[in-house]
């Protein structure tokens, strides 16, 4: 009798398990929180029925190669944007690090570690510059990065005149195109700096304070937290991923393209929301940020293998981001609405 009582509590234990694991407010969150994988798997599901040529090892590298220039910029921007910071200017100021990268390269015939220290110093000075007109006369980062990203541009047609420069040497190239042991470079890269960006944002003081300084950042400065400093610090790190991601894209044409910037900022903050990290800061999801880069290029490379028009390529990227928009904003609210009607239910 004992027995069957302790089974029966066993069994009734079980149930009330199983009945909170399958709360509707556990299954939102978890659709919530993990929305661009969830999406990622439905888009390959559906291009694996819709064309024989995608779930090919050739294609699948193809996709990857892709996905890595947007992804080490996505990593970056994801550390960015968790602090409560907003940079436009990114894609364009990548297609003016290119453009001096193969123009030492080809011109000059500069060294290839004097060319990554100057174009690490194009990146970094670029980034603090808009940090500091920022932080100095308390503009809105939005506008101001917008009116910046004009400024690279000008000055890339500048020293281009106007011309995409080809001939860029070995060495570039490899960064781009090169493999390691059968896999692309560029992967390792950006599987790097995933895990350096995972740790730093989650397991170190200088992380921790970033993300405060994007939940509240009154509150965050009242704790002692150095805020311009934490700002131009992160504006230095990004700025290395826009010159890591500049080389990479560059490699990858085996030149650098005037236009190579044009969707990037737009592609990549897409690809950040979408993953997990909100547009007000306070988190910061690097996994969610890859995964949410490879939806962008999967997309892509599925409605070139359906040859279906490429201007609906830019389509795709604006519900794209309208979507990761409405599931950022929309979010929040959805999970306490049945927060409060589960309150209301255990009343």
């Amino acid at each position: 009798m004992k027995e069957k009582n302790e089974k029966k509590a066993g069994g009734a234990s079980f149930a009330e398990k199983l009945k909170k694991a399958l709360n509707i407010e556990a299954v939102v969150r978890f659709m919530l929180n993990n929305k661009a994988l969830i999406l990622l798997l439905v888009l390959c599901i559906g291009l694996t029925i819709a064309s024989p040529y995608f779930l090919t090892v050739r294609n699948l590298l193809n996709v990857l190669r892709q996905a890595c220039g947007l992804a080490i910029m996505g990593i970056g921007f994801t550390l960015l944007l968790g602090s409560g910071s907003m940079d436009l200017s990114v894609g364009n100021l990548m297609a003016l690090i290119g453009v001096s990268a193969a123009l030492m390269d080809t011109r000059l015939n500069a060294h290839p570690i004097i060319i990554v220290l100057t174009c690490l110093l194009i990146g970094i000075a670029g980034l603090c510059f808009n940090t500091f007109l920022i932080q100095k006369f308390q503009l809105p980062g939005f506008i101001l990065t917008l009116a910046t990203g004009y400024i690279f541009t000008g000055i890339m047609w500048l020293i281009s005149g106007g011309q995409s420069i080809a001939g860029i040497k070995d060495w570039m190239r490899f960064i781009g195109q090169g493999t390691l042991l059968g896999v692309p470079f560029q992967i390792y890269l950006m599987l790097l700096m995933a895990v350096l960006f995972t740790f730093l944002i989650r397991k170190t003081k200088f992380g921790r304070h970033a993300l405060a300084m994007g939940g509240n950042e009154n509150a965050a400065r009242v704790c002692g937290i150095n805020i311009t400093k934490g700002k131009f610090l992160i504006a230095t790190i990004m700025g290395a991923c826009v010159t890591v991601a500049a080389l990479v894209t560059t490699g990858r044409a085996s030149s650098a393209q005037l236009s190579a910037g044009a969707d990037t900022a737009m592609d990549t903050i897409a690809a950040v929301v979408i993953g997990g990290t909100p547009m007000n800061g306070g988190i910061a999801n690097v996994p969610g940020t890859v995964i949410g880069c490879l939806l962008i290029q999967v997309i892509s490379n599925g409605l070139n293998l359906l040859d279906v028009n490429s201007n609906w390529h830019t389509i795709a990227k604006g519900i794209i981001i309208v979507i990761a928009v409405i599931l950022d904003v929309q979010g929040t609210k959805i999970i306490d609405r049945l927060r409060i009607k589960s309150q209301e239910k255990s009343k």
